[in-house]
């Protein structure tokens, strides 16, 4: 027991030094000489604490506690196919949060989704997948013209498109009128500054049918600057029910 703990030690005297320097740089003079790669360690830093550890301010459910509903769409399987080989920077590829997402649309039996935020549709063809034959799926984004990315580019082409219909403006401009009240899930990816997310946030509880579920991505416990961190902490006051996904960045909110 005793060589086992000395060890053990050692491991993580030798851990230890083997990261301390690269810590150490990034936190001091890379700021000056490459300030754009220490800001993407202090964002690794700070999600590997946000996925390993529980909310203090909101809560943390697994997915399971949080959807008590049986599964009514092929039982327990879900599904998760995508070109995860491509590296793409602000894409969603969190393999628990993927299957909470997945989970959450098969407890529907014939869902009708919105989502704020397509980027490269990798969760709109997430929920296509997922979801029955005849649900329904619209996804906004701004007009191609806007953005550099290929909107909607990972459901292109696959056999669940027919599901989603992709819609393009401005979410605090657009119109969603028409689809109050219809829907099933709405799930906020859009713009993080908080203006954009407290709208998207407004519009998503008029979307939303009594009982359904609004999601939300990108919650960063460590980053309390965030925009969606902001709105979702700002909401706890009036729905207590409010919970985020233990292991991801995703929070939940059954209306």
């Amino acid at each position: 027991m005793l060589k086992t703990k000395v060890e053990g030690v050692k491991h993580l005297f030798r851990s230890y030094l083997a990261a301390a320097p690269h810590v150490m740089y990034s936190m001091t003079l890379s700021l000056v000489i490459d300030p754009r790669k220490s800001q993407h360690f202090i964002h690794r830093t700070l999600d590997a604490i946000d996925v390993s550890r529980c909310d203090l301010v909101i809560g943390s459910s697994s997915i399971t506690e949080i959807i008590k509903t049986p599964l009514q769409v092929g039982g327990d399987e879900i599904l998760i196919t995508a070109p995860y080989y491509l590296n793409e920077s602000s894409d969603t590829r969190n393999l628990l949060e993927l299957s909470a997402l997945a989970y959450l649309v098969r407890t529907f039996s014939a869902p009708t989704i919105f989502e704020i935020g397509t980027f490269v549709g990798r969760t709109t063809r997430l929920f296509a997948q997922n979801a029955q034959g005849d649900a329904k799926i619209f996804t906004l984004d701004l007009p191609q013209d806007h953005v550099r990315h290929q909107i909607g580019r990972d459901f292109k082409g696959i056999i669940d498109s027919v599901k989603i219909q992709q819609l393009f403006g401005d979410s605090k401009a657009f119109d969603f009128s028409c689809y109050h009240g219809s829907c099933d899930f709405v799930w906020i990816d859009g713009n993080h500054d908080y203006p954009f997310v407290k709208s998207d946030t407004q519009n998503a509880f008029k979307l939303v049918k009594p009982g359904g579920w609004i999601g939300w991505h990108d919650y960063h416990q460590t980053a309390s600057w965030s925009g969606v961190t902001r709105t979702i902490r700002e909401l706890k006051k009036s729905y207590p029910a409010i919970r985020h996904i233990k292991g991801t960045t995703t929070v939940l909110l059954q209306c």
